[in-house]
């Protein structure tokens, strides 16, 4: 019976050690040259963006990518790009072509120009490490997926990581003020982003809305401003709502803010003029 369990196990350990070495991952098939390797971009900073050429050397079934895999772009003022998707690529001929997802981990860099080349390099980066991993086949939104890279690589505001009702969403966002120090904010923004003619990403923001929460301690009429950062009113919202019980009050805020310049803006409540509730937000 002995040898019997001993050989099932050696049958076993033979299975297994040959099951795991059919997925090599891409930074050891380079060393020992079991492949070759092009990267270039298709010219866009997110989503399907990264075009790998893979040449087989050796007799191996397929490559493993894993996610946080940075690839370098060839120009100092273009954007590397990051995947957040381990990707296991079958080998099928001497030479496949594979388009990956890549996004961007330098907002204020250029957007990559279609064919420019990418050298492939092990993340350094812990906290980009850690997202990646994070987002690894959780299946979030392209956009999604970008703007938490850019939480960490360019402290983008976490404001922009929302969807309404999604639970997942709401925890990547509390896992991403966890890495980066940042306030979980009370608002949330709809970041959109677009390439201009110099390659330069540029951002907007269109609306922000979130919870106010405030408590009356008087009665009287009240009204509600947005100030700039200086106290300039900027725009009072509705006319005035009479208040005539005390107490705790809550209601969804939202404003359409296409347009505004970035910096600090603030909601105020007042009743005639002193303000009693006052709640800041962010336009970059």
């Amino acid at each position: 019976m002995k040898t019997v369990i001993l050989a099932l196990s050696v049958l076993f350990l033979v299975s297994f050690n040959k099951n795991n070495t059919q997925n090599v991952n891409i930074f050891d098939a380079l060393k020992n040259n079991q492949v070759q390797l092009k990267a270039i971009s298709n010219g866009t900073h997110s989503g399907n963006s990264i075009i790998v050429e893979i040449k087989k050397l050796k007799n191996i079934k397929s490559v493993f990518i894993p996610s946080g895999t940075r690839f370098k772009s060839e120009f100092g003022e273009d954007q590397d790009l990051l995947n957040v998707d381990d990707e296991i690529i079958v080998l099928n001929s001497n030479s496949n072509k594979h388009t990956l997802n890549g996004f961007c981990v330098q907002q204020h860099n250029m957007s990559p120009t279609s064919e420019s080349q990418f050298t492939i390099a092990k993340e350094t980066d812990e906290n980009l490490i850690e997202v990646a991993k994070y987002l690894n086949k959780k299946g979030f939104s392209d956009d999604i997926k970008q703007t938490a890279l850019w939480c960490v690589s360019d402290n983008a505001d976490v404001s922009g990581i929302y969807l309404s009702g999604n639970k997942e969403v709401e925890k990547l966002r509390e896992h991403l003020c966890s890495l980066t120090g940042q306030d979980n904010v009370w608002y949330n923004t709809n970041p959109t982003y677009s390439v201009d003619e110099n390659r330069n990403i540029i951002q907007e923001t269109t609306k922000v809305e979130g919870l106010i929460s405030y408590t009356v301690t008087k009665t009287g009429n009240m009204k509600m401003e947005i100030c700039k950062e200086n106290g300039e009113i900027f725009r009072t919202l509705g006319g005035t709502s009479p208040i005539s019980n005390l107490g705790e009050y809550r209601f969804n805020f939202s404003v359409k803010v296409q347009g505004w310049e970035s910096g600090i803006y603030s909601v105020r409540l007042k009743i005639g003029d002193d303000v009693f509730h006052q709640q800041d937000f962010k336009i970059v």
